[in-house]
């Protein structure tokens, strides 16, 4: 009761729960990039942020992409850079210690992609040094297999907005007297900028390191008849999208590199919109300690201009601290229809009445969430579908996706919203569900059937994250819900998802996942999946996954995974227990058929024995996937929903005599 208390009180006026979303320090120093490109630098934004890179420094002097992760080179040269662009000495000693590693693990040399372009926009790299991107590649259709829609959305919104940027290559002057040549392993005559592969002569890489060549020297032909229709194409594009989309970080930044390349004024829409999007969901706070910042977003002027709007203010920035202690946090996205659904699921599982005043609310801005009139880029591969999904954010009408839908539609169908109210939001949203299943029976995120390996090869992937396939933990969760909605395990979306779902067993027992790290969410979003939907939990296969969760238990009865499960696809223990994966465990044990078991109530015992004076949980690990092995996000809702939503389900697992075990 303490804990359901204290996570109504954290409620948003209109009815939402917004939470932060903290990634790494690139994407803050990215933003002081973006500041000095298009001539806005606003000195106290830069100075703050400035503060949180240097609070987030380990005492080797480097970075890393999830606390006490390894130390990242291309995290650790953006942070340099961007902290020496903002004023720091190259002499302070804790540019120093950053220095030092990053010339005994390379030097600017051997940084991602990514962070080639960020250097090359300033001079720092020739341009040569990045991947070539001619914007011409945007006028392929669809139809022929290799489009921009080949790429996964996260990939698409960035890589359209950098073919005008890198076609164009307009880097801009530095601030006088800054350079980084101190950070160069190798004199100027003997830097080599090509690509090269490790895997042969006749290998897809070592043919798109060629293309790439190739792509080079058309790049220097001075003839380009299609140039021009390809500009355009690829601005109106970006516009469009850039209109319609506040929330998420690389699309804004991109975006506006594009136009200003393009020779746009900063007081242009193209511009304005999507840096002062970005600048809205700053968070201020004070204190050095980086784990105390602010846990959730208020409405106190750093919200986004469409949720100001919302609640009746003026979209503005401000801060009541004092210029000498802010810290600036950059989130690189942000995710209030992802977290009040969850809030609102756990609220209901721990007792709330599905006519709760507060729980409506909530309902009521669900619904008016929904995307309905935007034919987004999922249609392209789904043309017959109409729309009707829900998207992370505020406001990104182009990229609805299954994940967000599948918890709005769970949680609209539970609450009583007369029927009346919700019937065309529900029908919309579960035809638009079905109508996103693979081929292969499961469901991707935000498209469909993107399989087409070729592009996580060419050059620009060297992150390796430029596709949107099926994810055990996606069909679990759709399972889970069509199980809601009488579906049966004889109809046909629900037969080709279970045949997905054995084809992904790991040897072990568990399942990979793609949005949470890593086989503890998924093998609890299978499992929960699989009860629901009526399976036999007897099944040697269930019973196997479940013998895999206990044998990782640790002795304090929580659990703990590392990101780096990803690495070579095995579980990797985490050194101590989060609550938020002890939480997916125990659901996956509840569902399992062990919630009488003595490592389920080792599982509960461990969540209350956590839980804080305000009656929510403590957490600073991050337990969210961007893109493995690149990008690990901490979402800070997950510490307070998803262990009392686990609770919640053992305690009624265990109090109802009708639990079969």
């Amino acid at each position: 009761r303490q804990t359901i208390d204290y996570m109504k009180s954290l409620q948003r006026r209109d009815g939402y729960w917004w939470f932060a979303l903290e990634a790494n320090e690139t994407i803050g120093s990215e933003f002081i990039f973006l500041m000095h490109y298009l001539g806005l630098v606003d000195k106290d934004i830069e100075d703050g942020i400035s503060r949180r890179i240097l609070d987030t420094q380990r005492q080797d002097g480097t970075w890393a992409i999830y606390n006490e992760g390894p130390s990242c080179l291309s995290t650790t040269v953006e942070c340099y850079f961007a902290l020496k662009i903002a004023g720091l000495s190259a002499d302070d000693p804790r540019m120093q210690r950053a220095r030092g590693f990053i010339l005994a693990s390379g030097g600017i040399e051997k940084v991602r992609v990514f962070t080639k372009i960020h250097l090359a926009m300033f001079g720092v790299l020739p341009w040569e040094a990045t991947p070539a991107m001619p914007v011409e590649y945007m006028l392929l259709p669809p139809w022929t297999g290799v489009s921009v829609y080949e790429f996964s959305s996260w990939a698409r919104a960035t890589i359209v907005p950098l073919l005008v940027f890198m076609s164009i290559k307009k880097s801009v002057s530095l601030p006088a007297g800054i350079d980084i040549d101190e950070l160069f392993c190798t004199p100027p005559e003997k830097r080599n900028y090509s690509f090269s592969s490790k895997k042969g002569f006749l290998s897809s890489e070592q043919f798109f390191i060629t293309l790439d060549k190739c792509l080079k020297l058309y790049e220097k032909f001075p003839l380009k008849p299609l140039r021009k229709l390809a500009m355009r194409r690829c601005s109106s594009w970006i516009w469009e999208h850039v209109k319609a989309t506040e929330d998420i970080y690389p699309a804004l930044a991109y975006g506006a590199l594009a136009f200003k390349a393009l020779g746009y004024d900063n007081e242009s829409p193209e511009i304005k919109k999507p840096f002062e999007a970005l600048k809205m969901f700053q968070q201020r706070y004070t204190t050095v300690d980086c784990a105390a910042m602010p846990e959730e977003i208020r409405d106190d002027g750093r919200v986004t201009p469409s949720a100001m709007r919302e609640i009746g203010m003026e979209p503005k920035v401000a801060s009541p601290l004092s210029p000498g202690q802010v810290r600036i946090h950059q989130q690189c996205c942000i995710s209030p229809v992802w977290d009040t659904p969850w809030m609102v699921m756990a609220l209901l599982e721990a007792g709330c009445s599905p006519d709760d005043p507060a729980l409506l609310r909530a309902g009521r801005w669900l619904l008016k969430k929904q995307i309905t009139k935007v034919r987004g880029d999922w249609a392209v591969k789904n043309p017959k579908a109409l729309p009707g999904g829900w998207s992370f954010e505020f406001e990104n009408d182009y990229f609805p996706d299954v994940d967000d839908t599948i918890e709005v539609l769970s949680v609209l169908h539970r609450l009583s919203i007369p029927w009346h109210e919700k019937i065309k939001a529900c029908r919309l949203g579960l035809d638009w569900l079905l109508s996103m299943q693979n081929d292969d029976g499961g469901w991707g995120a935000f498209d469909r059937n993107q399989t087409f390996q070729v592009v996580n090869r060419i050059p620009f992937s060297d992150h390796g994250a430029c596709l949107d396939p099926s994810s055990p933990d996606i069909v679990g969760r759709v399972l889970e819900f069509l199980a809601s909605r009488n579906f049966s395990r004889d109809h046909r979306a629900v037969k080709k998802a279970l045949s997905y779902v054995w084809r992904e067993q790991a040897a072990f027992g568990g399942w990979w996942a793609r949005w949470g790290i890593d086989y503890i969410y998924g093998t609890w979003c299978v499992l929960t999946g699989l009860r629901a939907i009526g399976w036999d939990m007897n099944d040697p296969r269930v019973q196997k996954a479940v013998a895999w969760l206990k044998s990782v238990q640790h002795a304090d009865g929580g659990f703990g995974e590392s990101p780096e499960s990803y690495r070579d696809n095995v579980f990797v223990d985490w050194h101590r227990s989060v609550p938020s994966q002890s939480a997916w465990a125990l659901m996956g044990l509840v569902a399992g058929g062990a919630a009488h078991g003595e490592a389920a109530s080792k599982a509960a015992d461990y969540l209350l024995a956590e839980r804080n004076p305000s009656g929510g949980w403590d957490e600073t690990d991050y337990t969210g996937t961007g893109f493995q092995l690149h990008f690990y996000i901490r979402y800070h809702g997950y510490r307070h929903f998803f262990p009392l939503l686990a609770l919640a389900r053992f305690f009624r697992a265990t109090s109802d005599p009708a639990f079969v075990r």
